[in-house]
């Protein structure tokens, strides 16, 4: 029988045999991904077990893990599932939580808790299992395990003791792998940037030397291949165009001396062929403890499109600029003489409405003093053309006053005050009421109106033309006219609805033309000025006015205006 510190010496012995057989493999593999097959390999026949793997990561909060390492008896096949996303299932997570938790190896079989759950004893036949989470120095911590399948196995202080000697060791190799991977790939990122990006990478690792690193698309905007030159600041600075060299030198060595930030400069070069391009230069300095620059990096983009474009779009703004005030010129042209034309033609309608006025009053006059005088002389058929006579007489009278009317609007003095719009109404309503006694019981007002800087004289024409064409042309019916205002910013809206006959599709983008008469209004009393002179009143005030078919039937015109604009309108001349 042995001793204790025999059997203590032979410990020592096998777990140093045991490492330095490991540390040899490591030491000796110039592929590292295959050195951590070899190195689970000799683990596995060391420590005699079913299966050994590595499983990453090692993190209960992972949706996924993957095994990238696998080493198994024939009889017992792993889960064939090398490198690939596999869900955490539920006992998984468990497991990681705890040998991040523990200081060295965590052994799970029937008795443990957590005990092996049931997936790894049914479809793997695991009956004791140990595991140790391994930290190596580049991403999230992995896991080694080994399963042992053909019987419970009860693993001693020493066999623990070696594993967590050898995971450490496996730690180390595994920290060189993920380091030379991650370099691998930025390796390959940077090559890909290099071979696809137009623009030209550059560093100059030394900057008091002349000696520079250019990619190959740096020598090809210079017109060069890069076995053809040496890459050099002397080389670039060549080929600067001369009108330019000057000032990007002094730039740089401002820059060299006691720059800030990036460096940033564009300016033409001369390529080899002679042929001339704009590029612009952008770097970075590494600078030492007194901030002077040592190194630099950095690219060089050919902007010579966007150069030529500006220089293009330049030129069309001096044409534009050129073109616009000639036809602004034209414009105060036009407007002076369409201004003196309006002049004229509104001194004309003045004349004419008083010419016309002048014979209209004693033709009127001298018709209804016949009818007096002369009408019990006269047979029925005259008296009637007598009646006709004054009719048409007060027909033309109301002609020329809404001609006077709609030439007056665009002169009267903007207000400096809101107007009170029920007020204005009333009055529209009071106009009106000698013509149309029910139109106070006819008009359906809202209990309150918004207010509006628009002047009283002609918002009252917009009512009285506006309620006067629906009580015309729609009051056959009896049905009520509906009133409605609103504001939305600085536009005031009002709209009057009727349920009359309404105004067919084709003609209503003709109604607010001066003496159109639709097919419905043929027979009803107006001159056809009315709903022009709204339509004017809300130019005036850069607004419009529709007319769209009521709900049911009839009509409802809108007009809307914008009354911020009264306080810019020209008072009368």
């Amino acid at each position: 029988m042995s001793r204790p510190s025999d059997q203590g010496c032979e410990s020592q012995v096998r777990f140093l045999a045991c490492m330095d057989e490991v540390n040899r493999i490591i030491q000796q593999s110039d592929d590292v991904e295959q050195m951590l097959w070899d190195v689970l390999a000799v683990v596995r026949d060391m420590f005699d077990c079913d299966r050994i793997w590595l499983f990453y990561p090692c993190d209960p909060q992972a949706p996924i893990y993957r095994i990238p390492v696998e080493v198994t008896r024939p009889e017992y096949p792993g889960a064939h599932a090398l490198n690939l996303d596999v869900p955490m299932k539920p006992g998984g997570d468990l497991i990681c939580a705890k040998a991040l938790a523990a200081q060295g190896p965590v052994i799970f079989d029937a008795d443990s808790d957590p005990p092996v759950f049931p997936e790894l004893s049914e479809q793997f036949g695991v009956q004791s299992q140990m595991v140790v989470a391994l930290y190596p120095r580049v991403g999230r911590p992995w896991m080694l395990g080994m399963h042992q399948c053909s019987h419970r196995r009860d693993w001693n202080r020493d066999e623990q003791a070696l594993f967590e000697g050898l995971a450490r060791r496996i730690g180390d190799g595994l920290s060189t792998l993920l380091l030379l991977r991650d370099l691998r790939e930025s390796q390959e990122r940077f090559d890909l940037a290099v071979q696809g990006s137009r623009d030209g990478l550059m560093d100059w690792p030394d900057t008091k030397r002349d000696a520079m690193w250019w990619s190959p698309r740096t020598f090809e905007l210079l017109g060069y291949v890069p076995e053809e030159v040496p890459a050099g600041l002397s080389l670039l600075m060549t080929h600067i165009h001369p009108e330019d060299r000057e000032r990007v030198q002094a730039y740089l060595d401002a820059y060299l001396k006691n720059g800030q930030g990036p460096f940033d400069v564009d300016g033409r070069i001369l390529t080899k062929s002679g042929e001339v391009r704009w590029l612009w230069a952008r770097s970075m300095a590494v600078r030492d403890a007194a901030g002077r620059v040592r190194r630099m990096s950095g690219s060089l983009q050919d902007i010579t499109e966007q150069k030529r474009a500006e220089e293009q779009l330049r030129l069309y703004r001096e044409q534009l600029e050129d073109l616009v005030t000639a036809r602004t010129a034209k414009l105060k042209r036009i407007n002076a003489e369409l201004e003196a034309a309006n002049k004229e033609l509104e001194a004309f309608s003045y004349s004419v409405s008083h010419d016309l006025r002048t014979p209209l009053a004693p033709i009127i006059g001298f018709a209804e003093i016949l009818a007096i005088r002369y009408g019990e002389r006269l047979d029925e058929r005259a008296r009637g053309m007598l009646t006709d006579i004054v009719k048409q007489g007060e027909k033309m009278n109301r002609l020329i006053e809404d001609l006077l009317s709609l030439a007056r609007v665009g002169h009267d003095q903007a207000p400096e005050e809101f107007a009170r719009v029920d007020e204005v109404l009333d009055e529209a309503l009071d106009t009106l009421a000698g013509e149309f006694p029910e139109v106070r019981d006819r008009v359906r007002r809202p209990p309150s109106w918004p207010s509006a800087r628009i002047h009283r004289a002609l918002l009252h024409q917009v009512f009285v033309n506006l309620l006067g064409n629906a009580l015309r042309y729609a009051g056959a019916t009896g049905a009520p006219i509906e009133m409605e205002g609103e504001r939305r910013g600085r536009w005031v809206r009002f709209c009057v609805r009727d349920h009359g006959p309404g105004i067919p599709r084709e003609e209503q983008g003709r109604v607010f033309s001066a003496f159109y008469r639709g097919t419905q209004a043929k027979e009803a009393k107006g001159s056809g000025i009315g709903l022009a002179i709204v339509l004017k009143i809300a130019r005036r005030y850069g607004g419009t006015a529709w007319v769209e078919d009521t709900p049911g039937g009839g009509c409802t015109f809108v007009v809307e205006m914008d009354d911020s604009l009264a306080l810019e309108l020209p008072g009368p001349e």
